[in-house]
């Protein structure tokens, strides 16, 4: 495993309160590093490291949603039993699981804060060109879009392309949730507050109107980002609404 992408956990006895990041699909708690200093200090905080990440081509390709599912279960039965209040952070596909463990278990899941939420995708020619050289580690070209997928790209990059067909099945998978999502969006019932990019090159802008169906769900956009980048207006705005969001909750 890489050692910059690795769980982080911070277990505060006695806590109310925790605090869940989920990244997204090939990503790693790297996504949320500028987040962590702003959970208040006498919280807990969990930011998982889903199987099959952090690690080689194979290992992922080993990997499944049903233990990617599993495993974000176990982890916020685990914060309930030990916490009155958890707040869910999560990117992309980590939207999708912190959805279905607020439909799950409203009574301990107090609020989501959920970035680029992928109900419905649009492929881009700038995202296959951004995986591409992410995947097999090609120069960035002095693109910080591309230097951020790089950063937060948690799998050891691979030059056998062929090990890249393994990837196909867990893709599949998550277009599954996707849809599976669409229809439990309308069932949030927690304060949602979600942040799409407004040049996303991976959600289509009608997960937008899907969400806006919901009035537990509160949507902003983000006017500068992408999927993966937030330059700093962008970040700035984001870390102040998530500050809001501890305060209130507190």
């Amino acid at each position: 495993m890489q050692q910059e992408h690795r769980e982080l956990r911070r277990d505060v006895p006695n806590s109310e309160h925790a605090v869940l990041f989920i990244h997204g699909i090939c990503s790693s708690p790297v996504f949320f590093t500028d987040f962590y200093a702003h959970v208040p200090e006498d919280w807990s905080m969990r930011s998982v490291l889903i199987e099959g990440h952090g690690a080689t081509t194979k290992d992922f390709s080993h990997s499944s949603m049903d233990e990617w599912r599993q495993q974000i279960d176990d982890v916020v039965d685990e914060l309930a039993k030990q916490h009155r209040a958890i707040l869910i952070v999560g990117h992309s596909m980590g939207t999708l699981f912190a959805i279905e463990q607020s439909v799950r278990r409203p009574d301990k899941i107090k609020a989501l804060f959920l970035l680029a939420v992928p109900l419905k995708a649009r492929p881009h020619v700038k995202a296959a060109s951004q995986s591409i050289r992410t995947a097999l580690d090609l120069p960035s070209g002095d693109d910080p879009a591309v230097e951020a997928a790089k950063r937060l790209y948690s799998i050891e990059p691979d030059r056998k392309v062929w090990h890249y067909f393994g990837f196909i099945p867990r893709y599949y998978e998550l277009h599954h949730v996707m849809q599976e999502t669409r229809a439990r969006v309308l069932d949030v019932e927690v304060p949602c507050y979600v942040f799409q990019s407004r040049h996303d090159e991976i959600v289509s802008e009608k997960s937008y109107d899907m969400m806006a169906e919901n009035p537990n769900i509160q949507l902003h956009w983000l006017e500068h980002s992408d999927h993966k980048y937030h330059p700093p207006k962008d970040k700035v705005y984001l870390l102040q609404r998530f500050d809001a969001l501890c305060q209130v909750i507190a």
